[in-house]
């Protein structure tokens, strides 16, 4: 074997030290990436951290608001946005009484193919959906004209049936046959099941419900909607039962959570209020009302 002279040897030499330093260069870039994307995750963990927990505190928020009896300081469930800073972040609150929506359970067959109608679907397919709902949730095997029992479900590939008992909760919508996911996410913030009227409250109503209220103008309904943007002590508050609150929650530093929480309120000192469902969703959700301007909350 040809020995290397002194100049090979040292050129070699320099080879190695020029590869090493290369490695060394990808390995520290490799580490620098991980630990930026390291850093960074763990940024957005504790931000999303910081906004849950002033989305939480929001929701207790709204509940004290609504219990305040002091008509300058209490708030209103009319769907009304009441938005505020808190520690690190920025609070929007809204605020919707279920009995100013249409109860799935006690609507009749007319309210529910007028919201359908002004949510969008043509007179046909309103009232296929209306009689569907009602065939869903009756406890008879008699089908509506337009509706859908458990032969037609069969005939869809759907051995699940109609349910024959009350809806317990809106989601459950999605199982009544005819019934798309886009129709269901245009009406799902006008129904309720906590109502238990026949008739939603026009005082408390979201805008889509008021539009689907028969007697009531373009005007009148603007003039409505209108008032829920005015801060107006003298005006009596509108007594509630249960209320869907929505608290959405942002930090300075790019955290976001948004909470929906469904509370039955009481004037009982021991127990004041009740949670009765409690989910986060994604800001971007539609939430099927249109709302007023926001108030600066006190």
């Amino acid at each position: 074997m040809k020995r290397l002279s002194g100049k090979d040897e040292r050129g070699f030499a320099l080879l190695l030290v020029l590869w090493g330093l290369m490695i060394l260069s990808l390995l520290t870039a490799t580490f620098l990436r991980e630990t930026r994307a390291g850093t960074t995750l763990a940024r957005n963990v504790l931000e999303n951290a910081k906004a849950e927990a002033l989305a939480e505190a929001a929701v207790t928020r709204a509940i004290l608001g609504l219990l305040d009896p002091d008509p300058r300081r209490g708030w209103r469930a009319d769907g009304r946005r009441y938005q505020f800073a808190l520690g690190e972040g920025r609070i929007e609150i809204r605020i919707q009484d279920e009995a100013g929506k249409i109860d799935l359970n006690h609507a009749s067959a007319a309210t529910l193919r007028a919201l359908l109608q002004v949510a969008g679907q043509n007179s046909e397919a309103a009232r296929s959906m209306a009689d569907s709902i009602l065939d869903y949730a009756d406890p008879d095997s008699d089908r509506r004209p337009a509706g859908a029992e458990d032969p037609d479900y069969a005939a869809a590939g759907r051995m699940d049936g109609s349910k024959d008992a009350p809806f317990e909760n809106n989601e459950e919508l999605l199982n009544v046959l005819g019934l798309s996911n886009d129709a269901y996410d245009a009406i799902s913030g006008g129904v309720t099941v906590f109502s238990e009227e026949s008739e939603a409250d026009p005082r408390t109503a979201p805008e889509l419900v008021l539009r689907a209220m028969p007697g009531l103008s373009k005007r009148e309904i603007d003039q409505i909607m209108a008032m829920r943007s005015i801060d107006a002590p003298s005006v009596p508050r509108t007594p509630v039962e249960v209320v869907t609150i929505n608290a959405q929650a942002a930090t300075q530093n790019g955290g976001r959570y948004a909470l929906e929480a469904i509370a039955r309120v009481d004037e009982d000192a021991a127990q004041p209020f009740e949670i009765l469902s409690w989910r986060h969703f994604w800001l971007s959700k539609a939430s099927g009302s249109n709302p007023a301007p926001a108030a600066e909350a006190r």
